[in-house]
């Protein structure tokens, strides 16, 4: 007798050829679920609504405190159960009208600084000048969409222009001719055209990547403006989701780009960019999301970092693509999350993963305790496998797998009609010492699939499928 055994899981989704010829450790499904440093499946945690507020706008989080806004008034705190650790503060945002959004926001000085948009009327920049008080206007409205802090000073996006504030101090964005305070802009459109209209910016190692739709440059950028030195343009590698660039890892910064999501990685020691297709993996399976939902869908992805693994997160707004990224292992692995709600703003505080929906729910990430889970119908596929033989036919046999939590396990032996599929068993443990699941067939391939649908914790170290060479083809 003889068996296919698949014990590491480290590629994770990986659609980028036929399942068919797709290899062992890869999987053509993996929702609700990531892979651990040790090659294995895990559900996901539960995503848990704990709060409501109402009459208040935005989402942001200092190392210290999750904020949201008032227009015009401080705006009043519901019970909240992550006090005193984790405080969530209301504050007052000045000259607001009924329609103001918050657009993006980030720290400097340990304060919040936002950019918010007051449609048809202007682009708005707010700063918490004095920790907890009301925040002020500064004179970056009107000066920058998305923005960012680098080197003791706020940087902000707006057609063609990067405009940056005074050193030490967000408040001023105006350069007055003595003395030289440090602010200023840069038409970058002046140096490449594709850079007429700027759509975000995120630091790459010791410089500052700015992202148009279709092109890039790079800048080393300095307190001193006169010291700002262009330094290179990456044709073809933009993005149109404002949000998305992030730095992760030793500089690389990932982003969402039109084909996927992709890096600009240092190509030697100068750290000159280049761009990775880090994403390729999910290519087809973002592509066939643009052409269901459209560009706007794709424009709110959300980059984060997963504080509790450091796993990188892009979050859409109903679904999230996690990268579970370890080099020791040799794991670069994709899965797949349903939230269960439209999410408009995520953030990182205190070792937690907030959200905010879209009526005024705010949601966690492992619910109060950080350790809860639900039933969010974890899917697990693998590819059709064939033991290194594909044109003999099999009797399969049986089925032996390495879990923990409840499993419903389903096998397919039609590669032409990937959803028939038969139920083998329901385990919660192992069964290599109980005596080995039954499965009847006879193919050339076989595909298991992995269902969960309890609200406890699972995981899936290994499977084995047992099966006899037809007696005309050994």
């Amino acid at each position: 007798m003889a068996y296919q055994i698949i014990d590491n899981f480290a590629f994770g989704l990986d659609t980028r050829k036929s399942v068919l010829t797709s290899p062992a450790g890869t999987l053509t499904r993996l929702r609700n679920a990531v892979i651990t440093p040790g090659g294995e499946i895990a559900k996901r945690r539960a995503f848990v609504k704990v709060a409501d507020v109402p009459g208040t706008f935005g989402l942001a989080a200092t190392s210290a405190k999750l904020v949201v806004f008032g227009r015009n008034v401080a705006p009043p705190i519901p019970a909240w159960p992550f006090s005193p650790s984790i405080p969530l503060v209301g504050l007052k945002v000045p000259n607001a009208n009924p329609a103001l959004e918050q657009f993006d926001y980030d720290i400097f000085n340990g304060r919040v600084y936002l950019a918010a948009h007051e449609p048809g009327v202007a682009w708005r920049h707010y700063y918490e000048n004095t920790a907890g008080g009301p925040m002020v206007e500064t004179e970056g409205t009107g000066k920058g969409v998305y923005i960012r802090t680098y080197q003791a000073k706020m940087y902000g996006v707006l057609g063609s222009n990067i405009s940056f504030s005074a050193v030490k101090d967000p408040m001023i964005w105006t350069s007055p001719a003595s003395p030289a305070n440090g602010a200023g802009s840069i038409n970058l459109a002046m140096q490449d055209a594709d850079l007429e209209s700027l759509t975000s910016l995120e630091v790459y190692y010791n410089k500052m990547a700015v992202f148009a739709s279709e092109a890039t440059q790079i800048w080393a950028v300095d307190p001193d403006p006169l010291q700002n030195v262009y330094e290179q343009l990456l044709r073809g590698a933009g993005t149109t989701a404002p949000r998305s660039p992030l730095q992760y890892g030793s500089g690389d910064v990932l982003y969402l780009d039109q084909s996927g999501i992709r890096s600009l990685k240092a190509r030697d020691s100068s750290n000159s960019a280049s761009v990775s297709d880090i994403g390729s993996p999910i290519d087809s399976t973002l592509q066939a999301i643009r052409l269901a939902r459209g560009d706007a869908y794709m424009t709110t992805a959300v980059s984060i970092l997963e504080p509790s693994v450091g796993r990188f997160w892009m979050v859409f707004q109903d679904q999230i693509f996690a990268l579970s990224y370890f080099p020791g292992p040799k794991i670069t692995a994709w899965s797949q999350f349903d939230t269960g709600f439209q999410v408009k703003h995520v953030v990182t505080c205190g070792g937690r993963i907030f959200f905010r929906d879209f009526s005024d729910g705010i949601w966690v990430y492992g619910g109060v305790d950080g350790l809860t889970y639900d039933n969010c119908g974890v899917e697990v596929r693998l590819p059709y496998l064939d033991g290194k033989k594909p044109g003999h036919k099999k009797l399969f046999q049986g089925l032996d797998a390495t879990v923990s939590g409840l499993w419903r396990i389903a096998i397919s032996f039609d590669f032409n009609n990937p959803e028939a599929e038969e139920n083998i068993c329901t385990i919660s443990q192992p069964t290599w010492n109980a005596g080995r699941d039954e499965v009847q067939g006879y193919d050339s391939h076989f595909s298991l699939r992995f269902y969960n649908e309890d609200a406890l914790a699972a995981t899936i170290s290994n499977a084995a499928v047992h099966y006899e060479m037809a007696d005309a083809e050994t």
